[in-house]
């Protein structure tokens, strides 16, 4: 065989097996941007092989509506992750395998139950439909009292909402903010969708509703999208952030029952350490509904600090933990302290209140 009649054949050996390699792959043509079964699959049980039958975009436009929706969940005031335990099946279908892993990552605790048992019992649907707009896919999640219901639709090999996200059992939806950027991330030519938040029911003429239009330019790379991890991140901390905007009611009609102080070890950490979690423990007993905590911990030169702001968030975190209704929680505002200055690292005291109606 001549040199020219074995790169012949070598070449065309290398062609043949790159063709049976791309046949054989996993990842389907035009899912460069989709994601692997495991991104999706719930850390503790789930089923890799439901996931697996789909193709990778598909399992990115479910992580998508997965975090859109846990993300909205985590801004309602009963649902707090750090607090709530939620009651879950083992999933069978992709989308509940989306949901759960996304329910895992948002911190929630999870008990795993055989029928719809539990007070934060999660349930959750997909439904096809064809509507003036094109064929759309209705997604709800419930946990508990708490229903979430929204429409998307797809565009090729994206995915955007195509409806408002509708919310049943909260009390008020004004602070609540959606994680619609997850979708602009994808980019897109000359797409647009709606976002806003409604409640169940009559449609309400004060909405505040947007179009969000999506270009090719804003599209992320797939490797520097927002993680779903910073995503819940972002909206716990606009709910405390808002909760830390609440005033609190008239103390005059109040008399202050107990009161703790919490020392952290310095002006910046967020740890409270095993002593500070007993103190509250202890405080927190025989609190009523009509009682109300307050956490003062801004002391500081310039009378404004994020990280005394961090302090008094983490210890809202707690009471929240120990059942104690965010409504019933306030942070007061921050209060000059001369004798305190920025470069001051001793240890930083959160005073904690436990007032009771007079």
């Amino acid at each position: 065989m001549t040199m020219r009649q074995r790169l012949t054949y070598g070449t065309a050996f290398v062609l043949l097996c790159t063709a049976v390699l791309s046949a054989c792959s996993t990842t389907p043509a035009g899912d460069s941007y989709g994601i692997s079964a495991e991104a999706v699959t719930p850390r503790t049980g789930g089923d890799l092989a439901v996931l697996e039958q789909i193709s990778a975009s598909e399992r990115a436009h479910l992580q998508l509506i997965a975090t859109n929706m846990v993300s909205t969940l985590v801004q309602v005031p009963r649902m707090q992750s750090g607090s709530v335990t939620l009651q879950i099946n083992e999933p069978r279908t992709a989308y509940g395998n989306a949901i759960v892993r996304a329910l895992e990552e948002a911190g929630f605790g999870m008990q795993r139950v055989s029928a719809d048992q539990g007070r934060n019992y999660v349930s959750y649907s997909k439904r096809f439909s064809e509507t003036e707009s094109g064929l759309v896919t209705d997604y709800e999640l419930s946990a508990g009292r708490i229903r979430l219901r929204r429409e998307y639709s797809v565009q090729g090999d994206l995915i955007y909402p195509s409806s408002l996200m509708t919310i049943d059992g909260a009390d008020s939806i004004a602070d609540i903010e959606l994680s619609d950027s997850i979708f602009a991330e994808q980019g897109g030519n000359n797409d647009a969708f709606i976002s806003g938040v409604q409640l169940e029911g009559e449609p309400d003429p004060t909405l505040a509703v947007k179009t969000i239009d999506v270009r090719d330019y804003n599209e992320v790379p797939a490797d520097k999208r927002t993680p779903q991890r910073v995503v819940f991140e972002k909206a716990r901390e606009r709910f405390f952030t808002m909760q830390a905007e609440r005033q609190p009611p008239q103390l005059d009609d109040y008399e202050k029952h107990r009161r703790t102080v919490l020392i952290f070890d310095d002006n910046k950490t967020q740890i409270m350490g095993n002593a500070n979690k007993q103190a509250v423990r202890l405080l927190v007993n025989g609190f009523s509904d009509d009682d109300i905590m307050l956490i003062k911990a801004c002391l500081d030169a310039d009378g404004a600090n994020a990280a005394a702001m961090n302090r008094a968030i983490r210890v809202e975190q707690e009471l929240l933990g120990f059942g104690i209704p965010s409504q019933s929680t306030f942070i007061a505002p921050c209060a000059r302290a001369s004798y305190r200055h920025t470069s001051d690292d001793s240890p930083t005291p959160v005073e904690l209140v436990h007032y009771r109606p007079e």
